[in-house]
């Protein structure tokens, strides 16, 4: 029976896999392998267990892999376009792409599914070209991770532009990192838990840090009562917060809104208390 890749997706998330695949003379993992095959998104395995309210998102329907048509015959393989039909992506692009399948199997099986054989998989192409992009398992995490955090800044540097002063900037910084991480943090997440990647982010992280608290030490020190010493324990005591709270919104340990009104109540007050001791110094 021919359908197209829509038709499948829609139905895969309408009712259950094994339901879908009996329809068909399948079993729930031929048809598995076959949404795999055609980077159709599938529910996780326990998705149909929970309750709806629980249940994750219906995520969008990628293009076509290359190669692959939009129209198949259920449970027949699906045949290839001739070769001079295929548009070659660029080195960027192949990394790119490679990171996406990467994400996409990480929030969906767990980080350990991520191996090269299964991404150069789920890719269609070769081990030997997923090592052409990154030498190993450990490189392909290490750019994802990368990637997460560049993005997450981006978007909280353009946040911060719309404040027209110090509290309003630290106000917005804070909501749009929380945003953040409730969106994109549950697989920046899994990457940090992972040793060699964390460890060797960390002097990155240090510098990015150093960086960004700067400025506020040397308004902390530089108008205000502090000595250096308290500047940058209460700076850092504000950033563990916020991270703090960032790690539970991107885990769903507790509901946003509460979250995000206790993290920034914590937070003003203690940008409320620096900015008091600047004015009365000054």
């Amino acid at each position: 029976m021919e359908l197209t890749r829509a038709e499948l997706f829609e139905r895969i998330w309408s009712e259950p896999m094994g339901s879908v695949a009996a329809r068909y003379g399948l079993t729930g993992n031929g048809l598995a392998k076959i949404c795999d095959r055609l980077d159709i998104p599938r529910p996780p395995r326990s998705h149909w267990t929970r309750s709806a309210s629980a249940r994750d998102p219906r995520p969008d329907l990628p293009p076509a892999p290359i190669g692959l048509s939009e129209t198949f015959a259920l449970g027949q393989r699906q045949p290839r376009k001739s070769p001079g039909t295929r548009t070659r992506m660029s080195a960027e692009e192949r990394r790119q792409h490679l990171m996406d399948t990467a994400s996409q199997l990480a929030l969906k099986e767990g980080l350990s599914a991520v191996t090269i054989r299964e991404v150069a998989r789920l890719a269609g192409i070769s081990e030997t070209q997923v090592h052409n992009c990154f030498g190993g398992r450990t490189e392909l995490l290490l750019a994802l991770a990368r990637r997460e955090i560049a993005t997450q800044e981006t978007q909280r540097r353009k946040r911060i532009a719309r404040g027209t002063n110090h509290q309003t900037r630290v106000m917005l910084s804070t909501i749009g990192y929380l945003h953040e991480a409730a969106q994109r943090g549950p697989l920046l997440q899994m990457l940090l838990r992972t040793p060699e990647v964390r460890d060797a982010l960390k002097p990155e992280w240090v510098a990015q840090s150093n960086a960004a608290r700067a400025p506020i030490l040397q308004q902390l020190v530089g108008k205000g009562k502090m000595d250096l010493q308290s500047a940058r324990a209460s700076t850092a005591a504000l950033a563990a917060v916020s991270l703090k709270a960032g790690g539970i919104v991107a885990s769903k340990r507790a509901p946003f809104a509460m979250v995000e009104e206790i993290c920034l109540t914590v937070i003003m007050a203690g940008v409320h208390s620096g900015d008091t001791l600047t004015a009365e110094a000054g």
